[in-house]
């Protein structure tokens, strides 16, 4: 069993259910994964889970990938835009952080990662690493990485 970061009436039972406690540590509600099963989440504050399912057999009509945002009572408070029809994010997500483009003396520009409270990393299957908002979901920056 994992709990979750700040809060103790959320816990995963197992990769296929979400559970919601009340104080007393009565179950409140249950949630399912919307397409395939758990790989992560993080509760990052108030109304703000984060959600990540698994890649696999992940097929996806929408247009949307397979990391969203929870509210408290399970409720999706938003879902990142895939950079491509039927991409995911395969790799771990890496939380509170940001990359920024720099320029070396020698001219040469890199792509660096840094702390970002606000944001976190997640990398698709087609290359492209996104900077995303936890509280808006919107992706701050999108570079090629492959």
């Amino acid at each position: 069993m994992v709990t979750i970061p700040m809060c103790t009436s959320q816990k995963q039972i197992d990769n296929k259910t979400l559970c919601l406690f009340s104080s007393k540590g009565n179950l409140s509600a249950t949630y399912k994964p919307r397409w395939t099963e758990f790989r992560e989440f993080r509760r990052i504050e108030n109304n703000c889970i984060i959600v990540k399912e698994s890649e696999e057999k992940f097929k996806d009509n929408s247009g949307y990938a397979n990391i969203y945002c929870l509210d408290d009572k399970f409720q999706i408070v938003w879902t990142i835009d895939a950079p491509f029809k039927n991409d995911s994010f395969p790799n771990p997500i890496v939380w509170n952080k940001q990359t920024i483009r720099r320029q070396k003396v020698d001219g040469y520009l890199t792509l660096d990662t840094i702390d970002n409270p606000k944001t976190f990393l997640c990398s698709s299957w087609h290359g492209f690493t996104l900077t995303v908002d936890y509280e808006t979901g919107e992706t701050i920056s999108s570079e090629f990485t492959k």
